[in-house]
């Protein structure tokens, strides 16, 4: 009897132990998303598009044989220097019977050997190309084709950055000297021709070059980082207000590389949201963190 008496105590006594520790329903905690926020402010808004090109002397031109025959001889290959009127590749006349001597072809211009076309035993002809020959002079030029959509936006004197494989720290600065108005049929592009200086002689004629030219750009603008804004049209962005979020239409003008410019709808100092903003809607609670914006 007093067995059973102990086990209905200890029974009563656990039961009140658990029953203490119940304090009611477990609450479920509220979550808010959090939001990378920018601020509003004026900048620059800058539209850049990227060429690739190729590098030319200041000057070319291109050597012809005056004669019929065979190339006996290249004097001055690839790279070498030469002066107007020096010979860069002999050849002789190979008529059959006939005796003759071995004739220069000339270079045109003073500068580099940049391309020899012919070999030595190869048959030439008058008109046909035995050598090109580039002056290298303090600077060069790169040329590159753009796309009709771009042509109407590129302007004289615009500035452009080059850069090549050789130097891939390095950035070159040059500009717009010339580009012609007419489009080719068939690729529907124009020709861009870039100055550069290049005082150290690293920029070699023949090298493949990319240009990066400045088509479009607005100084002091109110303007907004591109992931501002969603992607259904540039119109809308997500606007912070303490911690609440707001939809708002907005009215864009030059949209840059990086940056867009904003005509109406925001204010310098405004709060926007960037990264995560796909993931709230409007009139949510949300936890702004503030990024810089360069």
């Amino acid at each position: 009897m007093m067995r059973k008496i102990t086990k209905i105590c200890l029974f009563l006594t656990i039961a009140l132990f658990l029953s203490c520790g119940q304090t009611g329903p477990k609450q479920k905690t509220r979550f808010v998303p959090s939001v990378n926020v920018v601020t509003v402010r004026r900048n620059t808004v800058t539209r850049t598009v990227e060429l690739l090109g190729t590098v030319y002397g200041d000057r070319q031109a291109v050597a012809f044989s005056k004669i019929t025959g065979k190339v006996t001889e290249i004097a001055k290959p690839e790279g070498s220097f030469v002066s107007e009127g020096d010979a860069i590749v002999y050849v002789v006349n190979d008529i059959p019977g006939m005796d003759y001597k071995p004739g220069p072809v000339l270079a045109p211009i003073s500068g580099v050997v940049g391309k020899v076309y012919v070999e030595i035993g190869q048959s030439v002809a008058p008109g046909v190309p035995i050598a090109i020959v580039t002056s290298y002079s303090d600077k060069v030029k790169i040329k590159a084709p753009i796309s009709d959509q771009d042509l109407n936006f590129l302007k004289l004197g615009a500035r452009a950055e080059v850069f090549v494989a050789t130097y891939p720290q390095e950035t070159f600065l040059g500009r717009v000297t010339q580009f012609s108005p007419v489009l080719d049929p068939v690729s529907r592009s124009a020709t861009v021709e870039v100055t550069v200086p290049n005082p150290d002689k690293k920029l070699v004629p023949g090298m493949a070059a990319s240009l990066r030219l400045i088509l479009e750009q607005k100084p002091d603008v109110l303007a907004v980082p591109l992931s501002a804004l969603f992607t259904n049209g540039f119109s809308k962005v997500m606007v912070i207000e303490g911690t609440t979020a707001h939809l708002r239409e907005i009215k864009v003008g030059l949209i840059g590389d990086e940056w867009i410019e904003v005509v109406a709808g925001l204010r310098e100092g405004e709060k926007v949201a960037t990264v995560g903003k796909e993931r709230i809607q409007d009139g949510v609670e949300v936890k702004p963190v503030e990024v810089s914006s360069q």
